[in-house]
Order: structure tokens, then sequence, then C-alpha cells
């Protein structure tokens, strides 16, 4: 397929993301300047309460001018971001938190989420107060101020030693990476990684201690093992001549790179720790217009994500493409909200993957599936031959975005199975979750959604804005293929958002079947609801009949509203409850 032709198909995988930029009302980002400086170690708290890790903040990170923060008592750096502030540690509840709103005398209004947890806050003054009783995620928002987000993460679980037999430690010697982010290092990590990959006794270890890091494509092998300190980040530079341009995004006629990536055919490889892999990719879109995929786990079998922040990547942030046995656990996915096109993970074409314990913040989707083929640009260098996407379990996460935050699609060309979604919050999203079955036709069977709380459907300039979707849609040239099981089951609906939600099939062949709405519990009802109607699914075609649990009422007769131009509805006992 020509760039132009699927340049004028793919809306990127949210419709109208384009509009959304210009209509957010946040200054321009400036261009990040190259780092120069040593981590500040006046930010460095020691706790001697309950096990309590706070990290350096970066030099090349400024303080929040919004937010403080305390844990047990310990101060917390907080960094300026975008739309949002942000602060990372791990810790052992229980866990006193103090949020002071720089600033301002007093706090008048205040939200926390996840709001399932029910935390009981205290205002006192410019400071709100609470406790946790274990590691988590949060979002804060004060007044009219921009939000903070909170991850805790809990304490790391055998985190290596800086020295000794098969660890390689890339600020000593042989290496010497420099660690100021004045040079490049990365010929002295991918020197790391190949020593890691040589040694005999077991799985290498890299060692990454506090530092900045200006680093080129990386390439991580079979049997090794990468550590990122707390207060380390791998900083992408932004400037096309310091990588390999490994495809063309069409949508946006842009270059992009895989920046870190794993050796195709390896297996047994691990990336964690405390530290940040920084895409710089506001400074690398719109400086050079150039873009990247921060983390790309290709064609690799046994692969483990875990503790580490990704933030700004300047293109699909994580994506993991024809893999199998993937986990990614404690990921803080932390993009900004006025870039497109910067999903956070979007698995593709892999087999028995799990994301569990997860914040997603995008524009774009946070949480996502797709399958491809060989005509695609983001696949055209993949290696082997398309996959199916099989097994694939998101569980216990929170996502904030202008599209959807749980979604499968887009991208259909291959099938899917067995895709699940539960225990996520959404704090606020275009549409909540869903399936957008566009750009293919294979067939995708058993996907569940359960255990949802749909917090906040915000408004924004797109047609879609509704607490759930699912579609099956044409575009180029494939007419849609079916959706064979479909649940969805103990989702609390909060905001059913300012449109109807949607069920449609494509045709008679491209229908939505095997359909289970179970305990869906919306705005204001304390029992669940009853009808499709009653759950605002209202905008329905080409769908088998659906079972609605645990109770089930005829459904309203659909009529239409001419004056409206809408559906209108008017209750029937004779309507049958399937349609």
């Amino acid at each position: 397929m020509g760039r132009t032709k699927w340049r004028n198909a793919a809306i990127a995988s949210c419709l109208l993301w384009v509009s959304i930029t210009s209509f957010l009302t946040g200054k321009p980002a400036a261009a990040l300047e190259e780092p120069t400086a040593a981590i500040d170690a006046a930010d460095v708290q020691a706790s001697a309460a309950a096990p309590l890790a706070i990290y350096p903040r970066p030099s090349i990170y400024s303080a929040s001018s919004a937010y403080a923060l305390k844990a047990n008592g310990t101060s917390v750096p907080v960094i300026s971001y975008a739309q949002y502030d942000y602060a990372h540690f791990s810790a052992a509840g229980p866990i006193a938190l103090e949020v002071t709103a720089l600033g301002q005398s007093a706090i008048n209004e205040y939200g926390i989420s996840p709001r399932k947890l029910n935390l009981a806050a205290t205002k006192s003054g410019n400071s709100l107060t609470f406790t946790l009783t274990k590691d988590e995620y949060l979002i804060v928002k004060i007044d009219d101020k921009k939000e903070l987000v909170i991850a805790v993460d809990p304490p790391e679980a055998n985190p290596p030693a800086a020295s000794g037999a098969g660890i390689y430690n890339v600020a000593a010697s042989p290496y010497l990476a420099d660690a100021t982010g004045a040079a490049h290092a990365t010929a002295a990590i991918q020197r790391a990684i190949d020593d890691a990959y040589a040694y005999a006794g077991g799985q290498g270890i890299v060692y990454v201690p506090r530092g900045v890091y200006k680093v080129g494509n990386l390439e991580l092998k079979s049997d090794v093992a990468m550590y990122l300190e707390g207060g380390a980040v791998f900083r992408f530079t932004g400037i096309p001549q310091d990588y390999t341009a490994h495809w063309h995004k069409d949508s946006q006629d842009r270059d992009i790179t895989w920046w870190i990536y794993t050796k195709p055919g390896s297996s047994n490889i691990k990336l964690y720790g405390r530290g940040t892999l920084d895409g710089n990719g506001k400074y690398a879109a719109d400086t050079h217009d150039f873009g990247n995929n921060i983390l790309v786990p290709i064609g690799v079998s046994h692969f483990t994500f875990e503790g580490l922040v990704v933030r700004d990547s300047a293109s699909w942030a994580v994506t993991p493409a024809r893999s199998d046995h993937l986990t990614f656990t404690n990921m803080k996915l932390l993009n900004r909200l006025d870039m497109g096109e910067n999903d956070g993970i979007d698995v593709n074409e892999s087999q028995d993957v799990v994301v569990t314990n997860a914040i997603g913040i995008a524009l774009d989707d946070p949480f996502s599936t797709k399958t491809w083929d060989q005509t695609v640009d983001i696949s055209l260098s993949w290696p082997g031959a398309p996959e199916s996407n099989e097994r694939i379990v998101f569980d216990d996460l929170l996502a904030w975005t202008y599209c959807y935050a749980f979604k499968v699609g887009q991208g259909m060309r291959q099938n899917q199975r067995d895709i699940t979604y539960r225990n996520g919050v959404i704090y606020n999203a275009s549409v909540g979750f869903g399936i957008d079955h566009k750009y293919g036709a294979g067939t995708l069977a058993n996907v569940t959604f359960e255990n949802i709380d749909v917090e906040r459907i915000g408004t924004w300039l797109g047609p879609l804005r509704s607490w759930s979707d699912f579609v099956i849609a044409a575009a180029d040239g494939f007419g849609g293929g079916p959706i064979d099981g479909l649940t969805v089951r103990n989702v609390n609906v909060r905001d059913k958002g300012q449109s109807a939600a949607r069920l449609r099939g494509y045709s008679g062949t491209a229908m939505i079947r095997g359909i289970t709405l179970d305990r869906i519990y919306m705005p204001g009802s304390a029992n669940p609801a009853q009808t499709m109607a009653d759950m605002n699914l209202i905008n329905r075609a080409f769908h088998a009949p659906v079972t609605i649990l645990p109770v089930q009422a005829p459904e309203p007769v659909q009529r239409f509203n001419l004056a409206a131009g809408k559906q209108a509805t008017a209750s029937s006992s004779r309507a049958a409850p399937g349609l």
C-alpha cells in the first residue's frame, strides 16, 4: 500500500486528534535543553520509618511550582511536567501522604483517583493529608491547578548489587559511561550489554547507577538483565542523525526509530528498576520532525519489564511485536496530552502477555492491542510472518486520555483472541473502553472487560464521548471481520458521556455475536441496568441477541426523532430483548 493511500486512511488510533491539540489551553512546551549538571542531591531524603525509597530528582527536570509532597513525613521530589506534574517513590504501607498546593493559602475542592479507594482526606490550609494502606498509583486534583500524579511502587524485590560477578556497571571501568548527559553514552552501554550477553554464568546484569545518560539506539540481547537505579535516566536526544530510522509513519510523514529494542530471536531479557526512559518526544517531534518507539520488544520470547517510568514518547511508546511470554509490571507510562499518536503500550501480534499494575497517560490510547501485516508502515520491517494476538491480559490499570482508555484495535489484519481488561480505572477519557475493529478483516474472539470503574468521560472535539464503544468498521478496502464473544462484567459507570454508546457490527457476515452484559451500573442507580437503552447503548446494528445479567427487561422500541436528529425511544413490552 502506498504512503498516500495509507495516510488518507489512517487517522491514527483516535479520531481527529489534531483538533484536540489546538483545543488544549496549556502553554507550548519549549525545546528541552541538553543536560549539563549532575543529580541534585538536595532532593534526596532518608527515611527511618517503614520501608521507603525516595529517588533523587535528575537535574534535567525542574521541581514542581504547583505541588510539594511528603510521604511518612519525608519530602518527595515532585517533577514539573506538561499538563500534570508527578512524583515517584517506593514504599510499603501504611503510607501517610501530605500534598501541599503551592501558591495558595487554602484548598476548596479536591479529588483523588481512583475514587473507588474512598480515601478520607483532611484539609488544613493549603495541605491535603490522607493515608494509603499499600502502594498505589493516584491522580490528585486540587481546585483549578493541574493534576498531580503520585506513583507509589512496592519496594524493590532483590535489586542487584552495583558490582560483582556477572554485573556490568556502565559507570565503572572499562565502560565509564558519562552520567551527566554531556556526552553520548551509547557505545559504553551497548558494550556492557554485549559483555553481559557473553557472560557464561547465567543472566548477566547491566547496572545503570543514578545519573543522566544521553543514549542512541540500544539492542538488548538474550540472557541479559538491565537495571536502572532510581534516579537514572536514559535520555533520547531527539536528533535524527543519532538514530536508525526503522520505519516511516505515513499518517504523520515522520521517520520513527526503535530506541531500545530486543534482538529478534532473543529470549530471557529483563529491563527493570526505578529509573526513567525519557523519550524527549515533544522536542524530537517539534524541532526535528522525528519520532520514537521508546521500547520495542520484538521477536523475543520471555521478556520482563518491571518498575521503570516511560515518559514523553514521540510515537507509540511501548510496542511489543511478534513476541511471546511478556510481562510488564509496575509500569508508569507518562506521556503528554498535547501530542497525537503517542499511545502508551500497544501489544502487536504477540501471545501470552500480561500487563499489571500500570498507569497510562497519553493523548492517544494508553492501552491497546493490534495486528497488522507486511504492507503497513509500522510492520514493514518486522521480522518473520504476521501473527495473531492471543491470551493478553491487562490487570489493575489507571488511565487518562483523550481517546479510548482500554481498547482492542484499531488494527485487525490478523485474528485476535482471549483479550482481557480487568480491574481498571478510567480517570478521564473520550471513550472509556471498547473495540474498534478497523483496518482489517480478522476475527476477534473472546474479549472481556470486567471490574471497570469509569470516573469521567471528558469533552473533546471528536464525535465520540461515551463510556463504551463496540464497532466494526470498513477501512483500506477491508470490510471488517466478526467479533465472536464479548463479555462486559461489573462496570461502575459514574459518567456515561455525551453521546450514545455504540454496539454496531458491519454487515450480516461481520457481526458482533455472543454478547453478555453483566452487572452494568449506570450513574445514579444502585441496581444493574436491565436494558441496553438503560446503558445508553442505543446506536446499534448487526449484532446477535444480547444477554443482560442479572435481570433482563424488554428493550424500548427505537424510533428516529427527525426534529432532534437522533434516536428516540418508546417503551414496548413486545420489543425483542436482544435487539
